[in-house]
């Protein structure tokens, strides 16, 4: 199972996620990154993108499972993480036609699904990288 199909069977809904955290959270468990479920709060902030519309928390939920995943000590360390980034956004952003949150909500927000169209389609951009790139 991937990301996809866990964010698809409905969680983070009953739990009142938001974006960021929906992504960190399942990503931490689909993937066995090792997040522990304190660590998990640093997502908090990045939904609604960052609480003021600007980048889709999704993009940066997504960012931060990529930067555990990919990343043993800090961010110098290899090319991996920003080849992955741009991949990521380049793909997201071809998709979507943006990266930022208000005009994302105002296209593809639905009153009864939210934003799960934007977050389900960022979970296959995900797991096509994670399943190319990542040996646990």
């Amino acid at each position: 199972m991937g990301l996809y199909e866990y964010l698809s069977s409905g969680f983070g809904k009953a739990e009142d996620l938001n974006c960021a955290e929906k992504i960190l959270y399942g990503a931490n468990k689909i993937y066995d990154l090792g997040i522990d479920k304190n660590d998990l709060k640093l997502a908090a902030g990045f939904g609604g993108g960052m609480g003021v519309g600007i980048t889709c928390g999704i993009i940066t939920g997504c960012i931060m499972a990529f930067s555990k995943a990919f990343i043993i000590d800090k961010g110098h360390e290899s090319s991996i993480l920003k080849e992955i980034e741009l991949e990521f956004i380049t793909r997201f952003q071809e998709k979507m036609g943006e990266i930022n949150c208000i005009p994302l909500v105002e296209k593809y927000r639905n009153p009864t699904n939210g934003c799960d169209y934007i977050l389900l389609e960022a979970c296959k951009i995900f797991d096509d990288i994670m399943n190319r790139y990542y040996k646990k």
